[in-house]
């Protein structure tokens, strides 16, 4: 009796919905996105825009990005610990939506001597339903890895908290 009472307790909770509100008239959406994987979990590649440094592609983690209309180059942050980086080029039109998945793969080379994991990222571009299930799936719930701000800084700008900038050497004297 216990057993099935419990177990009823645990199937009434509701699958997370994800609906992206409509892009303003005059711009684009994007949500660029990466579903959780255990495949390169710890490692959140540099997202580039038009060569312009814009987020971290972190596991499990969705962000919206609001753009003007035009042509648009998605890449990574090209770094030598990465075997291959996929970019993604697209026209975006007023008003639409647009989603991007953020794949990795790892891959163990096969040598007689070390050789470290081949990492991969590529960008892909995915129809709304698809990615709506996805971004559920991965990117919602209590921790809520959604970033919905519109990202707009592309400089980092330095506070008054810690910087190597900001101290001496001791031993310089």
């Amino acid at each position: 009796m216990l057993c099935g009472f419990l177990l009823s307790a645990c199937t009434t909770s509701s699958p997370a919905i994800f609906t992206p509100p409509a892009a303003d008239a005059d711009r684009a959406v994007v949500y660029i996105y990466r579903p959780t994987e255990m495949a390169n979990a710890l490692y959140s590649p540099g997202i580039n825009i038009n060569g312009e440094f814009k987020f971290y592609a972190k596991n499990g983690v969705s962000s919206r990005i609001s753009l003007e209309p035009g042509d648009y180059l998605f890449e990574f942050q090209a770094e030598k610990k990465y075997s291959k980086l996929i970019p993604l080029s697209l026209t975006l039109k007023t008003g639409t939506l647009y989603f991007i998945r953020v794949s990795t793969t790892l891959k163990v080379k096969e040598s007689t001597g070390y050789e470290p994991y081949a990492r991969s990222f590529s960008l892909s571009r995915v129809d709304e339903p698809q990615a709506a299930k996805e971004i559920a799936k991965c990117c919602l719930g209590s921790g809520d890895g959604t970033d919905d701000t519109e990202i707009k800084a592309s400089k980092k700008e330095t506070g008054d908290g810690f910087s190597v900038d900001k101290t001496q050497n001791p031993f310089s004297h």
